[in-house]
């Protein structure tokens, strides 16, 4: 194992590691192409290290595993490695010839005995970097590590290789080489000796003390070799780690080593997605710094990097199965060895691209990756790297093996190979040799490829057919029921095909009967399933479920590709839940619009038909689809012609146009349908070139003419901006703020760049700006804007203890966001430290002290946010009293009440804030602790509050009455006002929500007798006690029949059923009066139910009142019916001054004659001028009469008064008398208009005086209108005379008012 692990990796069984394998193949690439340190083993047994390619003998840390050697470039991502062919830019010759071997013992004896070799460290990325070990005099770090002759206190002999390939051309040093060495021994302590090495290298030795020793032959290397540049790659993730705060640790490394380090500004801009993405460190100096530089480079990056996730992308998916046949072992072989790896193969089994052909003499093929379906590796990076070489072996090994066969098979039968519903992948792949690729969904490819070893592809040929062969088939001509389309059989099986697979209603039926439906487009589909039975089960299915969807439930609508994406995402929901319509969009622009009828109920709750339509279905079908098609061909014809416009613009314009074109939409009006734009286009015939440099508009003219107008005004801009892109502006902008304006992984200065359309550099204070000037100068301004913002920037740092963090952060942050909204602040509490904090480069709120809370913004917003964040925390501190009570777990939902209603009441109550747990957190003794914060005196309440409801339910009782349901309307009583009243007699609750809690009926659906009563014990024993007694008196009732004509029934129930009531009420007695729908004896029957003594005593009262009363018959001119019965106000002081009633012998009422309405013209003359002048005549007025029974019907009707006795009757009659003969003198209506609508009071009078008056002499009825200004007219009825009279007298009146 010893000599397995002598390079630092880790065998994988008996074989060499692929990261052997590879390292032997660099040793091999690059032999004599390395400097070379001879190290006396030190006391701690080190291990002796291999030095980096074309650098000189330099001191190598204890890590034995070369990997952390000068020599071994450490392991890195394929974007990484495609940096790298230029890696060490120097003058190197006889790079082909043999590679000395420093490790030999026979080559390089060493000065002391051989010791065991140390075992292999970890990578320098590793999850446990190696440990930087200590040479016998005590250096480390990268401090020379020479061999040492003797170890005498304070001397050192150390000796470096130099090769002649990296040393400077002896004609161009400027002294000879022992000049020059003699030089250095005059300046320092130590001596430097050297002599010739093997391969014609050098061999420099120095003795003395150690530093002088050290500081000599690093002046030596100086001296004699070239530089060297050197490019070590990093993570990303680790670059702000490798810089430091402003450039504090690169600069510290360069100053020390003395070589010139740095990371391109474009690197470090980049914003990678992969964390084993890589940037570029240059290094550059004689080759002692340069490896010395490399080192604490490398350090910095062990230290901060352990775990990595990695994507191959490179790998064809067509390997994947393969390569997860082992992927489990290969797992186990690292984790065994103490490392720690994940690893994704994705499955691969349909194809996602294109085939490749077939090859003749099933020869080896190449496939293509598939970057977007990526292996993915995670886990320590050394296993990562391990696992990733071993993979790409076997990459190797699988395209000198594997080829590929295709074969037809029916498309319905592919399922039932590979996948879900056939074999597993792997083991098929087990046992055959080989894997298959099935076609896609969408394409309607037979052929199944098979790829694999040739001498294994038959096998797998003859596995496909046994499975295939295992399935069982069926075919359903759907065209045959639809022959007689309007459209055509195929044309709607297009449509249903479409329609079906969109609701996903033929995978509903292959996942309930484990088969496959193929659909067809000539409606003749296939069905299989593995038995008999599913089939024919799937194939009824499939039937009935085509039986429900016949042509009357579709409509197709021919719609503008403009309109598509409106009507997918606003117009397609609304159309469904107005009309039930389903509307289908297709994804190209030849097909038309899909309307399908489905339903009005929603669409979430709707299941499609399995039955043919009936007629009145069919009709609604038809409307709903004419409405649905007419609300969409409206949407059309509110817009201009649809056209198509052009804009040259170049191809580098396109991308701002679109940022512009966005911006553009996102100002529509809500509603308005943006315009289509496509970017590019193929060029016409006979042009040349490729693609056309520009962009297509599609919508209505205005629009698009809008929009034309905008895009060639912006191109225009555009065009000239390119001409001043030369234009440059620097200015200063202090160092300190830099961070800010790059922001987190530049999205700061990304955003100013796209926003500005200008280059945007910052470096050492500087700012430079490149672009157009007025563009330039409006950054610039922004920029210089923003710099004074920071520079007036005031941090607060308030220390605020942990448990009020929550209470002031709000719901969701709401509180804080409020804060920063207002102030224009930053607050930031302080958040646990979670893992990858500090690989992110900002981990300074990671170490934010728990208890302070940061305030930072500008001076005023600080100060004024931190003002308000200290009261805030007053207020917390003062409402933060809590306590608990503990209560009954089942008397929480009656604490919660329905919708939180009575928990929210006691909240509103007591201002406290109540906490109720949820089932998880109640104890095992069924109690549950509710939490109450706030006030003093809020607490004390919520709690006073609770405890009493705890009290109240604990001395709950629960009861349970069997009472016959034909009691249970009896007990409620009408609007539950029997149960009001047992409820409040007993001291039960006034509210009604609490009585529906404390009794419970049953359901009126439900089967039983039982009453569920809960509440107080002593309000439910007086409850109960009262039921009992309601139900006891109800049962020793007895009912009783009056024999009432069913005439006199309206007697007896009166206006709204008040007399009925009243008389229940009165007797306290239940009656009933027949229906008017009732026939035969019932319908006389009047049944009275109660006590005995109430029945007989109601009874009693019925008859008396319903007896037959004393009556007369008068007949009434038919004329004068309605003007005596003044609107039924005759008959009702009938009533009540006599009680006697009218009816007409079943005589049908008169219809009742239209009253007369005085003519404007009357007589052929004018209307009196409406006018304020009060010297008008009064002779000037309007005067007309009318017969009032002109139109009236000639005849009589009879008029039957029914009394209780003869003098009731006499004494109505005497009124209808007088009543007749008043009728017949009132027979004559004029209509008096005046001039002057003032004159109107002088006929009322002081307190209506006049007009009295005139009513008594004349014996007329006078109404004069209230609103004169509109010159209605003063109407007079009585007899002739009367009203003549009556017109006189007013007239007079109203000539003395005058005067």
């Amino acid at each position: 194992m010893a000599s397995d692990t002598a390079n630092g990796v880790a065998t994988l069984g008996e074989e060499l590691s692929p990261a052997q394998k590879l390292l032997q193949e660099h040793q091999k690439e690059q032999e004599m192409h390395h400097a070379y340190v001879e190290d006396d083993p030190d006391e701690s047994g080190a291990a002796k290290a291999t030095a980096p390619a074309a650098a000189p003998s330099v001191p190598a840390p204890t890590d034995s595993s070369g990997a952390n050697a000068p020599s071994a470039e450490p392991v890195m991502s394929s974007k990484a490695a495609g940096k790298q062919p230029m890696r060490e830019e120097q003058t190197t010759a006889g790079a082909s010839k043999p590679r000395i071997d420093t490790a030999s013992e026979e080559a390089f004896p060493a000065l002391s005995a051989p010791k065991a070799q140390a075992a292999a460290a970890p990578n320098m990325w590793s999850k446990k970097p190696a440990a930087v070990g200590k040479a016998a005099n005590g250096m480390a770090n990268g401090a020379p590590n020479g061999n040492s002759a003797s170890n005498l206190p304070g001397r050192q002999k150390e000796q470096i290789v130099l090769p002649i390939s990296m040393m400077t051309p002896r004609n161009q040093l400027k002294k000879p080489m022992p000049d020059i060495i003699r030089d250095i021994n005059k300046r320092s302590k130590a001596t430097i000796a050297y002599r010739p090495g093997p391969a014609g290298n050098l061999i420099f030795e120095g003795t003395g003390p150690t530093d002088a020793v050290r500081t000599s032959l690093k002046e030596v290397v100086n001296q004699l070799c070239s530089n060297q540049k050197v490019q070590v790659p990093i993570p990303v993730s680790v670059r702000g780690r490798v810089v430091g705060k402003q450039g504090a640790t690169i600069q510290a490394i360069s100053k020390k080593t003395g070589a010139k380090i740095n990371i391109s500004k474009q690197e470090a801009a980049e914003l990678l997605e992969e964390d084993d993405a890589t940037v570029d460190v240059t290094i550059e100096g004689d080759p002692f710094a340069v490896q010395m530089a490399r080192q604490d480079i490398e350090k910095i990056v062990a230290e901060h990097t352990s775990t990595i996730n990695s994507k191959l992308k490179h790998i064809p998916a067509e390997y994947y199965p393969f390569l997860a046949s082992q992927q489990q072992a290969r797992m186990n072989a690292l984790r065994q060895q103490g490392q720690n790896i994940n690893m994704q193969i994705p499955q691969y089994h349909t194809w996602s691209q294109q085939a490749p052909e077939v090859p003749g003499n099933r020869q080896p093929v190449s496939f293509a990756p598939q970057p977007d379906l990526p292996i993915q590796l995670s886990g320590d990076r050394q296993a990562v790297a391990e696992a990733r070489a071993e993979i790409e072996r076997q990459v190797q090994e699988l395209q000198r093996q594997l080829t590929l066969e295709q074969m037809a098979l029916e498309r319905g039968r592919h399922q039932f190979i590979v996948g879900e519903m056939g074999t597993d992948l792997q083991n098929f792949l087990r046992e055959t040799g080989c894997s298959i690729i099935l076609p896609p969904d969408h394409d309607e490819s037979e052929m199944i490829t098979i790829v694999g070893p040739p001498d294994k592809i038959e096998e797998a040929v003859n596995k496909v057919y046994d499975l295939a062969s295992a399935m069982q088939s069926s075919n359903a001509d759907i065209s045959k029921q639809f022959a007689n389309a309007p459209r055509g059989a195929q044309a709607h099986v297009r449509d249903m095909t479409r329609y079906l697979q969109q609701r996903q209603a033929l995978a509903e039926i292959e996942r309930m009967h484990n088969a496959r439906i193929v659909p067809d487009s000539t409606g003749n589909w296939q069905i299989y399933a593995r038995d008999p039975k599913s089939m024919m089960k799937a194939r009824a299915d499939l039937m009935n479920l085509v039986s429900g969807h016949p042509p009357t439930r579709f409509q197709p609508v021919d719609v503008d590709p403009y309109f598509h994406s409106h009507l997918r995402e606003q117009a397609a929901p609304r159309i469904r839940d107005e009309h039930g319509v389903h509307v289908i969009v297709p994804d190209d622009d030849d097909s038309p619009v899909l309307l399908v009828f489905e339903d009005r109920a929603p669409a979430p709750d709707y299941d499609l038909p399995r039955r043919q339509p009936t007629s009145q279905d069919v009709q609604a079908f038809q409307q709903a689809l004419e409405e649905a098609q007419q609300q969409i061909i409206n949407l059309m014809n509110g817009h201009q012609e649809i056209v198509s416009r052009d804009v040259e613009a170049p191809v580098k314009f396109h991308d701002k146009i679109r940022r512009h074109v966005d911006r553009h939409h996102s100002a529509l009006p809500e509603g308005q349908i943006p315009v289509q734009v496509n970017y590019g286009g193929m060029r016409q015939a006979g042009q040349r070139g490729g693609q056309v440099p520009n962009v297509s508009l599609r919508g209505p003219q205005d629009f698009v003419d809008a929009l034309n107008e905008s895009l060639l005004a912006f191109v225009a801009q555009e065009e000239q901006d390119e001409l001043e892109r030369g234009f440059t502006l620097t200015f200063e902008f202090p160092q300190q703020y830099a961070n800010h304006l790059i922001g987190r992984k530049g999205e700061n200065i990304n955003r100013l760049r796209e926003e500005f359309d200008v280059d945007i550099q910052v470096s050492d204070g500087q700012c430079t700006i490149k672009g157009p000037e007025a563009k330039a100068n409006a950054c610039k301004k922004h920029i210089l804007e923003m710099a004074k913002k920071l520079q007036d920037e005031t941090t607060h740092n308030l220390n605020i203890p942990q448990q009020y963090h929550r209470d002031l952060i709000g719901p969701g942050g709401s509180q804080i966001h409020r804060l920063q909204d207002r102030y224009g602040v930053h607050v930031n509490f302080p958040r646990t430290r979670q893992t990858g904090d500090e690989e992110g480069g900002d981990n300074r709120r990671s170490h934010q002290e728990p208890h302070i809370v940061v305030v930072k913004g500008p001076s005023k917003g600080a100060d004024a946010c931190r003002d308000e964040l200290l009261s805030l925390l007053q207020y917390v501190k003062d409402n933060s009293f809590t306590t608990t009570v503990s209560v009954a777990q089942s008397l929480l939902p009656s604490l919660i009440g329905s919708g939180g209603k009575e928990m929210e009441a006691m909240r509103l109550e007591s201002g406290a804030h109540i906490d109720v747990p949820n089932s998880r957190e109640i104890g095992s003794d069924g109690r549950a602790e509710i939490k109450i914060k706030g006030s003093k005196q809020a607490v004390e309440t919520a709690k006073k509050i609770i405890e009493s409801k705890s009290k109240a339910f604990d001395d709950t009782v629960t009861r349970n009455m069997d009472v016959d349901r034909r009691h249970h309307r009896l007990i409620i009583g009408p609007q539950g006002s029997t149960l009001r009243n047992i409820i409040s007699q007993a001291g039960g609750p006034d509210d009604p929500r609490m009585h529906n809690r404390m009794i419970r009926f049953p359901k009126t659906d439900a089967d039983g007798n039982n009453i569920r009563l809960e509440g107080q014990k002593a309000v439910i024993d007086q409850i109960c006690a009262a039921i009992e007694a309601l139900v006891q008196e109800q049962e020793s009732q007895t009912t009783d029949v009056a024999e009432v004509h069913p005439d006199k029934h309206r007697l007896l129930i009166g206006r709204g059923g008040e007399t009925r009531r009243q008389l229940e009420q009165q007797f306290g007695v239940s009656i009933n009066v027949p229906r008017q729908t009732d026939t035969g004896p019932q319908r006389s029957h009047v049944r009275i139910a109660g006590q005995a003594e109430n029945v007989e005593r109601a009874k009693a009262h019925i008859l008396d009142i319903t007896k037959d009363q004393e009556g007369e018959t008068i007949n009434v001119p038919r004329r004068f019916h309605h003007s005596i019965a003044d609107n039924g106000q005759f008959f009702r002081r009938l009533r009540n001054d006599h009680k006697v009633t009218v009816d007409h012998a079943g005589q049908r009422p008169p219809p009742k004659p239209s009253t007369p309405t005085p003519n404007r013209n009357a007589d052929g003359g004018d209307m009196p001028l409406i006018t304020d002048d009060p010297s008008a005549n009064t002779n000037s007025h309007s005067w007309e009469t009318h017969n009032l029974h002109s139109s009236a019907e000639d005849g009589e009707i009879p008029w039957v008064l029914s009394g209780p006795s003869p003098e009731a009757i006499a004494a109505a009659r005497a009124k209808l008398d007088r009543a007749m003969e008043e009728a017949g003198r009132q027979d004559t209506v004029g209509f008096l208009i005046l001039p002057d609508p003032r004159a109107y009071r002088h006929v009322i009078g002081p307190g209506g005086s006049v007009i009295n008056g005139i009513r008594k002499e004349t014996g007329t009825k006078i109404q004069v209108p209230k609103d004169s200004s509109k010159g209605e007219a003063i109407e007079i009825t009585g007899d002739k005379a009367g009203v003549e009279g009556a017109r006189e007298r007013i007239l007079e009146a109203i000539a003395q008012g005058m005067q």
